[in-house]
């Protein structure tokens, strides 16, 4: 960064006593974060009754998502560490996937917030004008970036560590541990983040800043696909490939990345399971004592050259990069004549209002280069989720049989509806927020909010309808399932998608966030959490409420039997009980939506 900068003059003595050196450079680290610290104490005080009660409701669902996230871990550990022989293989493979699954977000959210910290955040012109050495306002956006990009990622990650630990009856070292290699591997993707992004703002065209988005799309999805098929994860259900078990469990336990953090990471804490960093869990596997040590070192190694790779790209290409961040650009698609005609001629049906309220929708989207690059990923997901099913070993393996098939057909369908929460918290529960403080257009204008409510609800309803559709149907069909199943999957994530939808809406107008600089960190919020939240237990009850109707129909299906009258009936309800659940949460979402938006004040 080449703004003023508080340096000595030519010939002045640089030498200053490095305690007061180090004391004063906290303090400058600590004012430049005060800011937000101070927004959130304000707020909190000023914080009426009503807000301390939702405040309290958040703190105790992410305490029950917590719970909620321990209890599956540590029963999914005890039932592979019941597995003889092969269970410490597969805890080693499930953190080795836990690990590489966080780094992999990190390091895309890392790149979302860096270009929000660093470049489009509204604080910028008056810090750029300060007379601020550029490390201290290097080392206060890190840490910005870095909180802001893993705090929900630590959320999920610490209930997860906490059941292994109590799984493997672990001792003090290893939560020990666990604290001391979450920082270094919190730095490397929030380091190379910011590397990525100051690179890509440098070299894509002034008036096209936020079209690195596209670029950057791409090259996640690509990275994301490679990290994935890298644990090779098909080869759990096909032993059948190696000569025998020892080769089996050999290749199981061997790193799947060695070049990774995540596998460093992994390495730092497994031997530490069982208290001792002399022996792994897997008894057969002795490991030395510097093993883990070793390991740890390379990662904060790592840490810390990647923090200094990235403060010496940000002296170099900060004020360059910013300056370019500042232009305009042009609206070129939405402007095109083409385009113009094909969306009028697709709104015809509507009435006025609610034709120009879709109008403005989509041409918001995607005059938003952050918005409809991410469409990439979409992409992407269809892709590597179908593909995953495609090197299942549907043939000549013993454990596939026609009730394989049908069983992860079933679960599909809660995963394809997972698929589409975590879709929908992106696009759809940030969309009021995203109006701004243009919101006080919509409700000065002479319009009823509930044209409003429709338009946001059809324009994110349509995609993540045909989006599940599309996952289902073409995982369904390659399976070969039964077509009860195949309909009943359809059916259902059809009515999901109603109130997976209105839920997002109802939950973004009840926490809206007008002063956010971008989408990702309206999701990223409170409100995201709980919607998130509220979506999993929505398709958990679903999902419950079907496994025994599939049941009945899979059971009479194999043996060639018809249902009973009694069984009939109860599947009947059952599947009643499910519509009556999705209207009844689109319903109450709609009624509690458009109370929301109404009391919002622009």
């Amino acid at each position: 960064m080449n703004a003023p900068v508080e340096t000595p003059a030519a010939g002045a003595p640089r030498a200053v006593a490095p305690p007061r050196a180090a004391a004063g450079a906290l303090r400058a680290e600590l004012h430049l974060l005060s800011p937000r610290w101070l927004a959130a104490r304000n707020r909190l005080r000023r914080m009426t009754r009503q807000g301390r009660a939702q405040l309290a409701f958040v703190a105790l669902i992410g305490l029950a998502f917590g719970a909620a996230i321990f209890a599956f871990f540590l029963r999914v550990l005890r039932y592979f560490l019941a597995v003889p022989d092969f269970g410490p293989v597969l805890t080693y493979k499930l953190l080795g996937m836990v690990f590489m699954t966080f780094f992999s977000i990190l390091l895309f959210s890392n790149i979302v917030a860096a270009l929000s910290t660093f470049f489009l955040s509204k604080d910028l012109d008056r810090l750029v004008a300060a007379p601020i050495e550029r490390g201290r306002f290097f080392r206060a956006r890190f840490i910005e970036t870095m909180l802001d990009s893993s705090w929900m990622i630590l959320l999920f990650a610490l209930p997860a560590f906490l059941a292994y630990g109590v799984a493997h009856q672990a001792g003090a070292a290893f939560y020990l541990a666990v604290v001391a290699t979450l920082l270094p591997f919190l730095t490397i993707p929030a380091a190379l983040g910011i590397v990525i992004t100051f690179v890509l703002v440098n070299v894509f065209p002034a008036r096209r800043t936020k079209d690195i988005m596209v670029f950057l799309s791409i090259v996640v999805v690509a990275g994301l696909y490679v990290l994935f098929r890298m644990l090779r994860p098909e080869r759990l259900v096909n032993p059948e490939s190696f000569s025998d078990f020892v080769e089996f469990v050999t290749a199981m336990r061997a790193p799947s990345a060695p070049y990774l953090p995540s596998s460093w990471a992994v390495e730092v804490l497994y031997p530490l399971l069982h208290g001792s960093p002399a022996t792994s869990v897997d008894a057969s596997v002795v490991v030395p004592e510097s093993h883990a040590l070793f390991y740890y070192l390379l990662l904060l190694t790592t840490a810390g050259v990647t923090y200094m790779l990235g403060e010496a790209v940000a002296a170099r290409w900060f004020l360059s990069g910013w300056s370019k961040a500042q232009e305009g650009r042009r609206a070129r698609l939405t402007r095109a004549a083409l385009w113009e005609r094909g969306l009028a001629l697709a709104l015809a049906p509507f009435a006025l209002q609610t034709r120009l309220l879709l109008a403005k929708e989509l041409k918001t989207f995607f005059r938003d280069t952050s918005q409809w690059s991410q469409l990439f990923l979409l992409l992407a997901l269809v892709v590597v989720y179908v593909y995953n099913f495609s090197v299942l070993p549907l043939n000549g393996s013993p454990l596939v049989t026609f009730y394989f098939k049908n069983v992860i057909a079933f679960v599909n369908l809660a995963l394809a509806a997972f698929v589409a929460a975590a879709v929908a918290v992106r696009f759809v529960f940030p969309s009021i927020s995203l109006e701004g403080k243009a919101f006080w257009i919509l409700k000065t204008a002479p319009l009823d909010l509930r044209r409003v409510w429709w338009a946001k609800f059809c324009t994110g309803f349509l995609p993540l309808f045909v989006l599940g559709q599309i996952l289902v149907v073409l995982t369904n069909s390659y399976l070969q399932v039964m077509t009860q199943i195949m309909w009943l999957s359809s059916v259902t994530l059809g009515l999901m998608t109603f109130g997976i939808v209105s839920l997002g809406l109802a939950v973004g107008a009840a926490y809206p966030r007008f002063d956010a600089d971008n989408a990702a960190r309206v999701a990223a919020g409170p409100g995201g959490l709980i919607y998130m939240v509220l979506c999993v237990s929505f398709i958990g009850a679903v999902v419950v409420l079907e496994a025994w109707p599939v049941y009945v129909l899979f059971t009479h299906h194999l043996r060639g039997t018809s249902l009973t009258l009694f069984e009939l009936g109860g599947v009947v309800a059952s599947l009643a009980t499910v519509v009556l659940l999705c209207t009844g949460v689109f319903a109450v979402s709609l009624r509690r939506g458009m109370r929301r938006l109404a009391a919002i004040e622009p």
